[in-house]
């Protein structure tokens, strides 16, 4: 069981399920408490969860268009059968060439498989 109090993207019997965030930023905010709605899934092996932060939706290309979830829930689904090595470096090459300029923020990228 996973319980989710920050935005992921699940993988799972081919299909891909975005979570919601239902809380304030992990550290930044000392008044901020978890929300009382927590979702719960359940995850099997096989299942991969993608976690990144807002510097992977939020770049923008040469017409000024922002990638957003939905951009990189494709690039996510593109690359969800490779390794995950490969996946990874797939989504990076994706934002890469969706990129245009130089980076503006931060940009974490997790990949989990269960076992």
């Amino acid at each position: 069981m996973l319980k989710i109090s920050r935005g992921i993207q699940v993988i799972s019997n081919g299909g891909l399920r975005r979570l919601e965030s239902q809380s304030g930023v992990l550290g930044c905010l000392l008044d901020t408490t978890p929300s009382e709605s927590v979702e719960e899934i359940d995850l099997t092996p096989g299942d991969r969860l993608v976690l990144y932060t807002d510097g992977f939706i939020e770049v923008f290309n040469q017409r000024d268009e922002m990638l957003g979830i939905e951009g990189l829930e494709d690039l996510i689904r593109r690359s969800a059968k490779r390794t995950l090595p490969d996946m990874k470096q797939e989504i990076l090459q994706g934002v890469a060439a969706w990129r245009h300029g130089p980076l503006t923020d931060d940009m974490s990228l997790v990949l989990v498989e269960i076992r």
